[in-house]
């Protein structure tokens, strides 16, 4: 599976070609099908930054599982505005079910049991 490489495995074109795909598919399940080519680009270049910059030791899988969680994620309002923060918003809460699914194995749970959890790859550290 491509998704699952290690982000900072990524070459840039890699990284922003992902994004555009993930961006793609988000404005399309959030019902937003007339964003300008040039909105995506600009967006899909600070995803990769964010990704490379903050969350470079996760897999691009996990960008994709943050994403579709998101999108799916109970809403407060009727509309949800597709930027920055949300996506962080969206990357910080996957990451922390990650790193809670995590724990709950180190503490004794069957992996096979816990919701959201999967081998780690190496020196899971984001610089937050």
């Amino acid at each position: 599976n491509k998704n699952m490489k290690p982000i900072k495995t990524m070459t840039r074109g890699q990284l922003v070609i992902g994004s555009i795909d993930l961006l793609s598919r988000t404005y399309i399940e959030l019902g937003q099908h007339n964003v300008e080519e040039e909105t995506l680009e600009v967006l899909a270049e600070s995803l990769a930054d964010d990704l490379s910059r903050v969350y470079k030791n996760f897999y691009f899988e996990d960008a994709i599982k943050a994403f579709s969680l998101g999108v799916r994620s109970p809403i407060k309002g009727d509309f949800i505005h597709l930027n920055v923060p949300t996506y962080m918003k969206w990357l910080r809460q996957h990451i922390d079910l990650i790193w809670d699914a995590r724990s709950q194995v180190d503490k004794g749970a069957d992996p096979k049991q816990v919701l959201h959890y999967r081998p780690e790859p190496k020196q899971l550290t984001t610089n937050i």
